[in-house]
C-alpha cells in the first residue's frame, strides 16, 4: 500500500508538471523567434507548430503539446 501511494503521488506531480511546461516553453520559442532568422517555408512551420501546441495545450492535451513544441523548437534550433 505504501508503495502504491508512493508511486500515484509521483506520477500526479510529475503530471502537474508538465502540464505547466507548454507555456514555457511557448515562450522560448517565442523569444527565439524574434531573434532567429529561418526561411519563409519554416518561419510558417514554426509557427503553425507553436499555435498547435498551444490549442493542444488549452484543450488538456500536454503530451501532444509538447510534441509539436518540440518539434517547432528543433527547426529553430534551439533546446
Amino acid at each position: 500500500m505504501k508503495k502504491w501511494l508512493i508511486a500515484s503521488t509521483l506520477i500526479c506531480t510529475s503530471s502537474l508538471a508538465f502540464a505547466h511546461g507548454c507555456p514555457g516553453e511557448m515562450k522560448k520559442i517565442d523569444s527565439a523567434l524574434l531573434a532567429t532568422q529561418l526561411t519563409p517555408q519554416n518561419m510558417s512551420k514554426v509557427k503553425d507548430l507553436r499555435a498547435k501546441g498551444e490549442d493542444l495545450h488549452k484543450a488538456g492535451k500536454h503530451t501532444e503539446s509538447m510534441a509539436a513544441l518540440a518539434e517547432a523548437k528543433k527547426i529553430i534550433g534551439i533546446q
